[in-house]
């Protein structure tokens, strides 16, 4: 087919044509524009199709760049032309085979989407403002103009004012903007006009009303659990694709060729980037220990400056031993770096006979080191599974009842932080809370949350219990600072936006991670969990068959990707909003897909250390200085995590009643450290998944169930409910 820009005599067409003419073929002549109409006619079925079914009908992180494609229009070329050059620099294999080929055609989405944000981009733009937004030339050539339009302009005729006043207050048809301006003029006001900083009225002068705190109500309740188990059945095809692609893919290309790829990479730039990787772990260590140190003391007064909050810690339990609540109770009145003493909720089920006496002792053992004890009864009712989040829901709702609707208190100063029964605080913890609030511009609406920690028996427990809980509390307490950080167990936020957010959901057993998410939803998926340095040190669960038990309730969080589906179809959310929810869950540990990622961590590992085992002699140089590199690798983040704990016991960790291990047991803990982190992984988090993943397909919800913590102290009448 011809090129749609030609024409008859164009490109050495002309003496074809002249030659069709010659030999009498005058209708040939004629109607060759026919094949230009059939070329355009196929080139628009393709661009009928993207228009009416590909490109979204909403919002996209992308659409911006709709607005801005004349550079991609004018540069795409010049790119592909570098791009083309590069490439011949690098030693690409040759691909054969259908499925190589449908691979390469893919590689062109991603680089076609690169060259429009690249050329699209602010900074591209800005390189060649002076040739498409020539300022420079116009506005000397434009100003004189412009001065003589002004000047031409007729003066405009202001009425009086109070005349103005009263017919506008007569009619009642004019909005507040308008009133403050003479009548036909709309009401434009300048950045200095509006300026705080030029005004009268400085921000500590701005009356009680203007602080915004809360007295509204979300256009729509967040959907919970009911409407993502639609979704159930599909999680566990999705895993398994998701699980599967990445060794299909290994299978189909192979070790040979991928051996080839590395070995022709020059060794100095791989070796860089074995090395370069390892960099950031250091900092992030530096970066906590800036951050963590001294914790264990309460913040600086200017960091308390301002109003005081009302602190409520609601402590959660269910037929908990009086001793264990006692020690967490205890913590909270001997809170120190507050103004105001803290309120005590002790929120229980109905179905508790010993509550009430539960109660009055504790009541009796905080006396007047707070400022009052509640005791909230939760019923299950209809809708509800069993668990934490019900009866927290029930204890916070009365709490509001209270404080809010009867004495009138401001719901976002009031900073309600949720606790299990078995918590110890760190006597500064509530100051280091508050603090972190009055260092945000406007902390009302966040999640605040503290390190993990769950050492106060670890000398009671096994070594794969110990090895795990050591993972669990260094993963978080040493996050990553430039990811999205969760709450886990313990946490606070303000009375104000827990009513926003509805509360918490009556059918989620992630409570603490399903709330975050909520909270990035009320904030455009906004980073909303600010970390707390200070510590609340819990109990592990002993009994290796108890800690399996509660790996289970702990990975039916991967249920939290159905939600997730649900709100992209029953929430009506625009996609950047619900986008950025949805890969904040997709990096989160333990999620859904990083559980898929794992498992496939699992297989390829041992497959790799046996091909290498087995071919060592045969292997290029290259590949064997890479893996002494990743020993090297390894042997460095093994240093760092223990030195991280390090830290953590020694600085940190003094200030809790912990039962520590003997120093044989740490000798072996530390020295096959690498062996216990493979079996404590693949017995309390591949395992566990896999039989959420059975369950949530093939029976149903899990039901909640309380494992026994501390002394080994077994918790009477704990038994699953909601099977």
């Amino acid at each position: 087919l011809p090129d749609g820009h030609g024409w008859y005599g164009c490109c050495g067409a002309g003496k074809e044509f002249t030659k069709i003419v010659d030999t009498g073929l005058v209708a040939e002549y004629q109607l060759y524009f026919m094949r230009r109409l059939a070329k355009i006619t196929i080139d628009a079925v393709p661009m009928l199709a993207l228009v009416f079914l590909v490109i979204p009908r909403s919002v996209t992180p992308i659409s911006w760049v709709g607005s801005q494609t004349l550079h991609p229009y004018l540069f795409h070329l010049v790119l592909l032309t570098w791009l083309d050059r590069a490439w011949s620099y690098v030693p690409l294999p040759v691909v054969d085979g259908n499925f190589g080929h449908l691979l390469v055609l893919a590689l062109h989405i991603p680089i076609a989407l690169g060259i429009q944000y690249i050329l699209a981009s602010p900074t591209f733009r800005w390189v060649w403002s002076w040739c498409f937004e020539p300022a420079w030339l116009l506005d000397p050539i434009l100003a004189p103009m412009q001065e003589e339009k002004v000047e031409a302009r007729p003066a405009p005729k202001v009425e009086d004012r109070d005349a103005v006043d009263d017919r506008e207050t007569a009619s009642g048809t004019e909005s507040d903007a308008q009133q403050s301006s003479p009548r036909g003029f709309p009401t434009v006001f300048s950045a200095s006009d509006m300026s705080i900083a030029e005004s009268d009225i400085s921000i500590n002068e701005f009356p009680d009303w203007s602080r915004g705190s809360c007295r509204w109500k979300p256009g729509r309740d967040i959907i919970g659990m009911k409407e993502a188990r639609e979704f159930y059945p599909y999680l566990l095809p999705i895993f398994l694709v998701s699980f599967a692609l990445p060794l299909v893919a290994l299978a189909i290309i192979g070790p040979e060729l991928i051996i080839r790829i590395v070995t022709k990479v020059p060794f100095s730039f791989g070796a860089f980037l074995l090395i370069i990787v390892n960099i950031p772990l250091v900092g992030q260590f530096g970066y906590h220990v800036y951050r963590l140190w001294g914790t264990d003391k309460p913040p600086a007064m200017s960091q308390l400056a301002g109003p005081a909050l009302t602190h409520v810690v609601v402590v959660v339990e269910y037929k908990e031993p009086v001793d264990v609540l006692g020690r967490t109770v205890e913590t909270i009145a001997q809170q120190t770096g507050i103004a105001v003493r803290p309120m005590v909720v002790l929120a229980t089920e109905a179905r508790d006979e010993g509550r009430h006496a539960t109660a009055a002792a504790l009541k009796e053992q905080c006396g007047s080191r707070i400022t009052r004890f509640l005791m909230t009864e939760h019923n299950l009712t209809e809708g509800e599974t069993v668990g934490k989040h019900s009866n927290e829901n029930v204890a916070v709702r009365e709490v509001y009842r209270q404080l809010v609707e009867e004495e009138g208190m401001d719901p976002f100063e009031v900073m309600v932080t949720v606790v299990d029964a078995d918590s110890l605080l760190s006597t500064s913890y509530l100051a280091h809370v508050e603090a972190a609030f009055k260092q945000q511009q406007d902390g009302r609406r966040l999640v605040y949350s503290g390190p993990l920690n769950t050492y106060r028996n670890f000398s009671d427990a096994g070594l794969l219990v110990q090895m795990y809980e050591i993972m669990r509390c260094n993963t978080d307490t040493f996050h990553d600072p430039l990811k999205c950080y969760y709450p886990q167990s313990n946490y606070s936020l303000a009375l104000g936006f827990i009513a926003e957010l509805g509360y918490w959901s009556i059918d989620t057993m992630p409570e603490d991670v399903h709330t975050a998410a909520k909270a990035m939803i009320n904030n455009f998926g906004a980073l909303s969990t600010v970390p707390v340095p200070a510590l609340i040190c819990n109990d592990l669960v002993e009994n290796y068959g108890d800690r399996y038990t509660q790996a289970k309730r702990h990975q039916w969080g991967i249920t939290e990707m159905a939600w997730h589906f649900a709100l992209a179809k029953h929430m009506n959310l625009t996609f950047p909003g619900w986008w950025a929810v949805f890969a904040a869950e997709n990096r989160r540990a333990g999620s859904f897909f990083s559980c898929a990622q794992i498992f496939c961590a699992f297989v390829i590992l041992p497959l790799v250390v046996v091909y290498a085992c087995f071919n060592w002699s045969t292997l290029d140089w290259k590949i064997q200085s890479y893996a002494y590199l990743a020993l090297a690798g390894m042997f460095i983040q093994w240093a760092i995590f223990w030195g991280q704990e390090l830290f953590l016991w020694r600085h940190l960790l003094h200030q809790f009643p912990i039962e520590n291990a003997s120093a044989f047991r740490w000798v072996i803990l530390v020295a096959l450290s690498p062996v216990w982190h493979a079996l404590a992984t693949l017995s309390f988090f591949v395992v566990p998944t896999i039989h959420c993943l059975y369950h949530v397909t093939f029976v149903g919800e899990l039901g909640y169930v309380c494992a026994p913590k501390g002394e080994a102290q077994k918790i009477e009448g704990a038994e699953a409910q909601g099977e």
